[in-house]
């Protein structure tokens, strides 16, 4: 097996919680450098999660010959230039989400990587949770019946409930916002809800706002012939409604919320696995993010253009 040896631009509460267990705990995945511009941070990180090494700038940790993956956490609106010197130097990527301040810096990520043969890969890791993958796998075989509505509740980013609609039911047609009841599990009863309708007629159904409140989040999925409620992505608890009848099933949590994502990276490098989701997938929840800047609730639905 061929390891991802992996360098961080970027350690802070992302990496300590989330992905850092998940970069040297995966098999095959081992992390080898992580880098912040405070150097003192960037060696308290190292020492404590046993991390060989530790920069306090990008060029320092792109020149470690060792690293071929670079993980970029740095702030939301800062990905896109670690990015293109990643690319430059010729390391694979994983970029946290969302992917770039607009979808024209997406793009050029995307160009950049592609241009040098490289995997770019986006860290809307909820595609490698258990429950989501089982709600996707009984989707996929028809099990409820074609998908009509995704009702998503605030309690994780617009752009990570963005990708679910797309994950589950694929690319959109168009998308509109009004002011009312808030789907179950939200801040409030009303606000002002955002409606993306897929090419395949499936509307997902979301607040605009995220208003965390660390509740469970849940998606449910209602279909022609059936229902799947997500009632706690995290913890891996769903329930099944087929006809009349409901089972439940508690596929379990992960033991790091990137680790599916990492697994999958990993296989893909060993040509065992598509990528979960790469940067042309991962750029439609930007076009959309984009977008919703300009709804106005209640006005006539917007055509979504991905090109």
């Amino acid at each position: 097996m061929k390891t991802v040896v992996w360098g961080t631009i970027g350690c802070g509460k992302v990496c300590e919680k989330k992905a850092g267990p998940a970069l040297y705990g995966v098999e095959g995945s081992r992390l080898a450098a992580v880098m912040r511009r405070t150097t003192h941070l960037a060696e308290d990180f190292a020492r404590r999660h046993g991390v060989p090494r530790f920069y306090d700038t990008v060029e320092g940790l792109l020149g470690d010959e060792e690293i071929n993956a670079v993980y970029v956490a740095t702030p939301n609106n800062t990905h896109e230039e670690p990015v293109f010197a990643a690319a430059a130097a010729g390391k694979h990527v994983l970029v946290e989400k969302p992917m770039g301040r607009n979808a024209e810096g997406c793009r050029q990520m995307i160009d950049r990587c592609g241009d040098r043969g490289l995997i770019l890969a986006v860290a809307y890791y909820r595609r490698g949770y258990p429950t989501i993958l089982r709600a996707k796998a009984l989707i996929d075989a028809g099990e409820i019946g074609p998908v009509r509505t995704i009702r998503i509740n605030d309690e994780f980013p617009l752009s990570h409930r963005l990708d679910l609609v797309h994950f589950f039911c694929g690319d959109a047609e168009c998308a509109w916002s009004r002011t009312e009841k808030l789907p179950p599990g939200s801040h409030a009863a009303e606000g002002v809800v955002l409606h993306v309708r897929t090419l395949g007629g499936a509307e997902g159904i979301m607040n605009v706002a995220w208003e965390e409140k660390r509740a469970p989040e849940t998606v449910r999925i209602t279909g022609e012939t059936g229902e799947i409620f997500v009632e706690d992505l995290k913890a891996g608890h769903l329930r099944i409604r087929r006809g009349r009848t409901e089972t439940c099933e508690s596929p379990g949590p992960l033991p790091a919320t990137h680790w599916g994502l990492v697994e999958n990276f990993v296989a893909h490098c060993n040509g065992r696995s598509p990528l979960a989701c790469d940067g042309i997938e991962g750029r439609k929840s930007t076009v959309i993010l984009d977008l919703v800047e300009h709804l106005h609730p209640g006005a006539p639905p917007i055509p979504i253009n991905y090109s």
